[in-house]
């Protein structure tokens, strides 16, 4: 018995045990696959989608759902996964884009089999209000020239959005280019209306102003399921001789406004040293169990744009043995 994917139609979507399965050409103009993997007598045991990236345009995000071991017989979830990755290889004309934790092996495996490309790694993220933490906030909350981060208040949406438009392009430019500038700010508009759903906390978000003009920014979002508070940090520009303090003394700036026991949710990159050095700076609390490095791989396809490879000397040596299948 064989595991073979194919295009999924309108009748699969009935599945109860699969919620996300859409039809093939779900929708029309952006080149989007939906595929399912069936075993011999035509059972669907998973699917998948390649879904074009508005903010990487040079890759496409690979989303899949697969049936529970128990419900899958005889097959592995091997099995069911390799078809499904292989079948949206063959039809993508953009590289794949999936995100497995240092914990999950067998995802990091498949990765590999499938000529995976370490693109970026990402560490733990979650830090807690504490004595620590407000500890750093007192030596961090003035800049050099003595400025101290303001609540961003509901005013500045339209500059604040330029901030983040500038960051996030420099941000990606060594490894993952951003759209363009008019098309960023298209996607992002719509959170940098005060009020509206999804959009940043302006009661909560800090700026710093120098000489009229935001220079930094943490931007916090709307809680996370588990109650933590995501927090994007910015400067302008991006990586300046003052980026550094600045951002810290923003983020100094929201841990004042915080309470005791917060959980906030602070990504970052190994590419950026700048901000690699800043966080390692920030004490964290002992590591959560569901707080792990996470890594972007890139899965090639031919005759698209080949992803970009993490050089080696970036990757932390406790994670390189977990990831090193990954590594070009």
């Amino acid at each position: 018995m064989v595991v073979t994917a194919r295009p999924a139609t309108a009748a699969d979507t009935d599945s109860a045990s699969l919620t996300d399965l859409l039809p093939d050409c779900w929708r029309e103009g952006n080149n989007r696959r939906s595929l399912v993997a069936v075993d011999q007598v035509g059972r669907v045991l998973g699917h998948c989608r390649g879904i074009d990236n508005d903010f990487h345009p040079d890759s496409r995000t690979f989303v899949w759902e697969i049936l529970e071991q128990e419900h899958l017989g005889e097959r592995s979830w091997a099995e069911v996964a390799d078809a499904l990755l292989e079948a949206q290889v063959e039809v993508s004309t953009l590289s794949l884009r999936l995100k497995p934790s240092v914990e999950e092996t067998e995802l990091i495996e498949l990765c590999a089999r499938h000529s995976g490309v370490l693109v970026q790694l990402m560490p733990p993220w979650r830090y807690v209000v504490d004595g620590p933490l407000r500890a750093w906030t007192a030596e961090h909350r003035s800049t050099s020239d003595g400025l101290v981060a303001e609540t961003a208040g509901e005013a500045r949406g339209v500059e604040m959005l330029d901030v983040y438009v500038e960051h996030y392009t420099a941000q990606h430019a060594r490894w993952s280019p951003a759209a363009d500038g008019p098309q960023l700010r298209t996607e992002n508009a719509p959170d940098f209306v005060p009020g509206a759903a999804g959009s940043f906390d302006p009661a909560r978000s800090t700026v710093l102003v120098r000489a009229g003009r935001i220079v930094a920014q943490a931007l916090v979002w709307p809680p996370e399921e588990d109650g933590g508070a995501e927090v994007t940090l910015q400067s302008r520009p991006h990586e300046g001789p003052t980026s550094r303090q600045d951002m810290e003394a923003c983020l100094a700036a929201f841990v004042e406004r915080s309470a005791d026991g917060d959980v906030l949710l602070i990504d970052s990159h190994v590419t950026e040293e700048l901000e690699s050095a800043m966080m390692r700076g920030v004490p964290g609390p002992p590591p959560h169990p569901g707080d792990t490095w996470t890594a972007i791989v890139g899965i090639p396809v031919a005759g698209g744009p080949g992803p970009l490879p993490l050089p080696r000397d970036l990757v932390p040596e406790d994670v390189a043995d977990r990831f090193a299948a990954l590594i070009r």
